[in-house]
């Protein structure tokens, strides 16, 4: 019976605390200009004949990165791929499962913050590092 109670609190603070916003936008409409009327005419050329150029060697083209070598496409295949394991892995646990999942995504996102401190901190050392090293006294 607790359980109920605490269900319809719940649902009533939540109806209490959602917003429900007209269909309105505030923006002004912005400006159109008009259409373009007029066009300066064009002098036709006084002969069809262009000199023959001398053929010049075409630079090698730069090789075209692969599918999977840039950081959008790989970025969505490993998220993708972990997505998936994961979904597999907690899918039948109910609201368990999403309390792992939510974990699990927590935890990556502190990983990559961790990553990224320890990448700052190591140049800002060794900026320092380097400033002493090259002092008189």
């Amino acid at each position: 019976m607790m359980l109920k109670k605490m269900l319809v609190l719940i649902m009533a603070s939540m109806l209490l605390f959602s917003v429900s916003a007209p269909n309105l936008v505030d923006a002004k409409p912005s400006y159109k200009s008009g259409t373009k009327s007029f066009s300066p005419t064009q002098k036709a050329p006084t002969s069809n004949v262009t000199p023959k150029q001398p053929a010049s060697p075409t630079g090698a083209a730069a090789p075209k990165p692969g599918f999977f070598s840039g950081g959008l496409m790989k970025g969505l295949l490993i998220g993708g791929i972990a997505g998936m394991l994961f979904g597999g892995m907690f899918g039948g646990m109910g609201a368990f499962g999403n309390i792992l999942g939510l974990l699990v995504n927590v935890f990556a996102i502190f990983l990559l913050f961790v990553v990224i401190r320890n990448i700052v901190m190591y140049f800002i050392n060794r900026r320092k590092l380097n400033d002493t090293n090259n002092k008189r006294y």
